[in-house]
């Protein structure tokens, strides 16, 4: 056995193969189960990908090419230790291969340890000088040692390199879209996209960032290009779940999650959004359910696990609550703050009309009814919002409370009234953003272009940045191009 060879190619010898009676059969086997595991593997399906890899793998010793795409199947379906030990197989065979070096910083720095990935991005950049996936992983290992402008250095350097390698586009517009620089994020994941339209990562990653902003239509059409592109790919109808959820389609978010877990019953993010609906409908034995089966994976990762692990917790910590809660709450003896606090949790869940009624039938103090006010809203009781806003508003003196009226105002088809109110909350508060913005609204809405575009462009003055100000540049380029 040649030195180095890790144990992971002992279970290759070991793995039930049928062997062919000649070297020509055998070596036709091989490159024919190469062939079915590469091209799975290029149509992202990973896990179908894995036995006939590891059969060409073991009918083909020597093969590089065997050992390195088995490697990058295992870590496509999250086996990243398993990974490791076939890239070291690879390596072990051509230690001078910039991809395999890359790919094993890759497999270390998804275990979430950076120290052990360093090395191999390092030796690539010996081999190759500026090359651009070592220089990007680099910028990874910065980013998870939280040094940002280390990790945005290198990012910089590897598009420099190369400005076809849509991955470095990617990271940086990902560690800006942390940073909240919305702008320049969006601007690099589209350049991903540009440069390589086929590049499902960099499509997955623009989809949650148009969710972010709001732009919901382009977020579903984002996602569902990368679903036709890798169909097998459970990443990406998970991330389709998590824009649906955010989007308040709740029947399409969980049939996506249980699409992502057909896939791969043990995904993280398909089960944690599957957990959160249970939370929400008070299923809690369910939604443990799916926390346990995605904790009880081997694959996941330290960074999952602790996700997972805080998410279980808080949700333990809301069963005790609301069992204590819901026993007095229902009965002639609940005092205020039981009420409050059910509704709390009620409104937690999404049960927006809930937490309203239990609210409504006491008497409350201006900040609870501010309170009452905001579970009417989004419970779509606008009407009765309004009602409420506009006599806090009257007593209160407050910008942000006309700011609200008028928002309810808004949803009742009112824009006339709206626009008032808003007017009414700069005329306290000069500065407030959503007055700002919101009056804008109801100009564009009243039909009074010239002046929403004045309004529009006055509140990009002052706030150029964030959520608010993509969606009104992307207003201002159909309004006034």
């Amino acid at each position: 056995m040649r030195r180095g060879a890790s144990s992971l190619l002992i279970g290759l010898l070991l793995a039930p193969v049928a062997i062919a009676g000649t070297a020509n059969q055998v070596r036709k086997d091989a490159f024919r189960l190469l062939n079915e595991g590469v091209a799975a593997y290029n149509r992202g399906a990973f896990r179908d990908a894995i036995p006939p890899l590891t059969q060409a793998a073991a009918l083909s010793l020597n093969s590089f090419r065997a050992h390195y795409f088995l490697g990058l199947a295992l870590a496509g379906d999250r086996r990243y230790a398993d990974a490791v030990e076939s890239y070291k197989i690879a390596l072990d065979l051509d230690p001078n291969h910039l991809q395999a070096n890359v790919a094993m910083g890759d497999a270390w720095l998804a275990q979430g340890d950076a120290d052990e990935g360093n090395p191999y991005y390092a030796r690539a950049l010996k081999l190759r000088a500026e090359y651009a996936p070592a220089l990007d992983g680099l910028g990874r290992v910065a980013q998870a040692q939280a040094d940002d402008d280390k990790a945005i250095a290198m990012f910089t350097r590897a598009i420099a390199s190369d400005k076809g390698y849509a991955q470095a586009y990617m990271d940086l517009g990902d560690l800006y879209l942390r940073q909240n620089r919305l702008d320049d994020a969006i601007k690099l994941l589209i350049e991903a996209v540009s440069v390589r339209p086929d590049y499902t990562p960099a499509l997955d990653r623009l989809a949650s960032a148009y969710a972010q902003l709001g732009f919901s239509n382009e977020a579903v059409a984002t996602i569902r290009k990368a679903i036709d592109l890798e169909p097998k790919n459970p990443e990406h109808r998970a991330t389709l779940g998590d824009v649906l959820m955010r989007m308040g389609v709740m029947a399409g978010a969980e049939a996506a999650f249980k699409e992502a877990i057909v896939i791969d019953p043990g995904q993280p993010r398909a089960r944690a959004g599957l957990a959160e609906i249970e939370r929400r409908r008070g299923a809690f034995d369910a939604a443990f359910a799916n926390l346990d089966t995605a904790l009880a994976d081997p694959r996941i990762d330290h960074r999952q696990k602790t996700a997972l692990t805080a998410q279980r917790a808080a949700i333990a910590a809301e069963l005790e609550r609301a069992s204590a809660l819901e026993s007095r709450g229902g009965s002639t003896e609940a005092t205020l703050a039981d009420r409050l606090a059910l509704a709390e949790l009620e409104a937690n869940r999404g049960h927006w009309d809930r937490a309203a009624d239990l609210l409504g039938a006491a008497s409350l103090a201006d900040a609870d009814r501010e309170l009452l006010a905001f579970y009417l809203f989004r419970a779509g009781r606008f009407r009765e919002a309004h009602a409420t806003y506009a006599d806090l508003a009257a007593a209160g003196k407050r910008a942000d409370l006309e700011v609200n009226d008028g928002a309810s105002l808004a949803r009742l088809g009112d824009d006339e009234q709206a626009k008032r109110a808003y007017e009414r909350a700069l005329a306290i508060d000069p500065d407030q953003p959503q007055a700002r913005l919101y009056r804008a609204n109801s100009l564009l809405r009243l039909g009074d272009n010239a002046a929403a575009a004045e309004a529009y462009r006055a509140f990009l003055a002052a706030h150029p940045s964030g959520d608010s100000a993509e969606q009104v540049k992307r207003v201002l380029a159909q309004l006034a191009p």
